[in-house]
């Protein structure tokens, strides 16, 4: 389908922070397609560091905050306010990436010609308006792919005449203030090899053992001459996770103690010689600016959500939860998937990494 005279487009990925970086392949290769055209990318409050200065966008557009977070009349007032939002921009063409029912009312609501995405599975019924919200809908694809994959798969599904049907990197832009930032924070560790340890997860399901990854930062300080910064997220819980990690370590990492902005993380992740940490978005953030990486994986399936990354190496142990997602594992606790990883398969991993060159990141 070659769609004609698109001068607005809306995508629609509203999910976490690491799944709003993994569309920028798919952003690169719609500006590529319509150069011309103003593209807004709505995503939900508190993601849209990972498309600041991106070059492919025009416009993010945040939903929910404090007044989403409200009930009654007031939240009715905010919802119509974004939809308000949403049609003052006069969208041509919608572009959904989740099956949520959100995505999916706004492009409906805001009235653009076409609109793509993915119904949700239980949306069977004709008599269900949510199924009209997409004229041009699709489905997920039949066997398991990448993310960065799949967003590509939807559009040729759908007909979509990409330009570039290949997904290239990701995209994170940095900011010059920030790199000269972060510059400053590890000139005093140089000349050793810096490594940044991101080492918890909000999905606390996801994190490998604390002592297990307090001996790794050890062996990395200790044995390797390496320096070692360590990030965690603002929330409480990953703090606290984080701060055992650190107080469990020998030696002593550098320590942001949830203290820092996506960007600034972002920024430390550019400056240093490799990633090493578990499935979160500083993982994803790391492949961006184009540092090794060595992740820890659990429940989650790496061909689905592994570093997008030629210098990416994921260390994983097979068990019912990531076989077929299933939670079979005691969830509460170290997933049995993650406590089978050995410290010595980290570090074996890690020498690798080590030898592994930075590459630039991609615009």
């Amino acid at each position: 389908m070659e769609l004609q005279n698109i001068k607005r487009l809306a995508v629609f990925k509203m999910r976490n922070i690491g799944d709003v970086l993994i569309i920028t392949p798919l952003l690169r290769s719609l500006r590529e397609t319509f150069p011309e055209a103003k593209i807004t990318v709505v995503v939900n409050s508190g993601t849209e560091a990972m498309l600041a200065y991106n070059p492919h966008v025009d416009e993010v557009l945040a939903y929910g905050g404090k007044e989403a977070g409200r009930g009654g009349l007031a939240r009715l007032g905010y919802e119509l306010g974004f939809v308000r939002e949403l049609r003052k921009r006069r969208f041509d063409l919608t572009i959904g990436l989740t099956d949520g029912d959100r995505s999916a009312w706004y492009s409906l609501f805001c009235g653009a010609r076409h609109r793509f995405g993915q119904p949700a599975y239980s949306w069977t019924s004709k008599l269900d308006p949510r199924t009209h919200a997409y004229n041009h809908p699709v489905y997920p694809p039949p066997v398991l792919m990448h993310e960065v994959e799949k967003h590509f798969w939807l559009m040729e599904q759908a007909g979509l005449k990409l330009r570039t049907t290949k997904p290239g990197n990701l995209c994170l832009v940095i900011p010059d203030d920030l790199r000269n930032w972060a510059r400053a924070e590890l000139a005093t560790l140089r000349p050793a090899r810096i490594v940044h340890v991101h080492p918890v997860s909000r999905w606390l399901w996801k994190c490998w053992k604390s002592e297990s990854m307090a001996e790794v930062i050890d062996w990395l300080q200790t044995e390797r001459n390496a320096r070692v910064i360590v990030t965690s997220g603002p929330e409480p819980r990953e703090r606290e996770r984080a701060q055992e990690i650190v107080r469990l370590c020998r030696s002593q990492p550098r320590f942001y103690d949830g203290n820092l902005s996506l960007s600034q993380i972002a920024a430390l992740s550019a400056g240093s010689d490799g990633y090493f940490g578990v499935d979160t978005a500083p993982m994803h953030m790391a492949a961006a600016v184009g540092v090794p990486v060595v992740a820890v994986f659990g429940p989650t399936k790496p061909l689905t959500w592994g570093p997008w990354t030629p210098r990416g190496n994921v260390l994983i142990h097979p068990c019912v939860c990531n076989e077929t997602g299933r939670e079979a594992c005691d969830w509460k606790q170290v997933r049995a998937c993650l406590a089978a990883i050995t410290v010595a398969e980290a570090e074996a991993a890690l020498d690798e990494m080590l030898a592994i060159p930075k590459a630039p990141s991609q615009p």
